[in-house]
């Protein structure tokens, strides 16, 4: 589970705030500690602007956020609490399935769900 369990009860526009309030707290300390120029921080609040504008749904920004830091990757300590969060509810829901599929006694069914979710995680590795 999450450290910050508060993301789990946020909703979308709450979460997407917290995302950008995130990555506006790294813009100012790199800037702060010389870590960055004016002209890269521009670009990344215009990247973030531009992605992350509302309204947007959970499940969007889930899909918006891993990009976030593909060409600024000082963004990635702000985009991994969202990828892992994501993930944990994709687990919760495939374990919640193969729990039902077991007390319905499809146990080949669910050993199934079970195993394509695990090669699809080793996949994306």
């Amino acid at each position: 589970m999450h450290p910050d369990n508060t993301l789990y009860l946020m909703d979308a526009e709450e979460y997407r705030k917290k995302l950008e309030l995130d990555i506006l707290k790294i813009i100012e300390e790199k800037l702060q500690k010389g870590q960055m120029d004016a002209e890269r921080a521009k670009a990344i609040a215009r990247m973030v602007l531009d992605t992350l504008h509302p309204p947007l749904t959970l499940e969007q920004i889930y899909q918006i956020a891993p990009t976030l830091d593909d060409h600024f990757t000082e963004l990635t300590t702000a985009i991994l609490p969202v990828i892992h969060e994501h993930d944990e509810k994709v687990k919760a829901i495939i374990t919640e399935h193969a729990q039902k599929l077991i007390k319905q006694g499809k146990i080949e069914e669910a050993t199934n769900v079970l195993k394509q979710a695990t090669d699809e995680e080793r996949d994306r590795k």
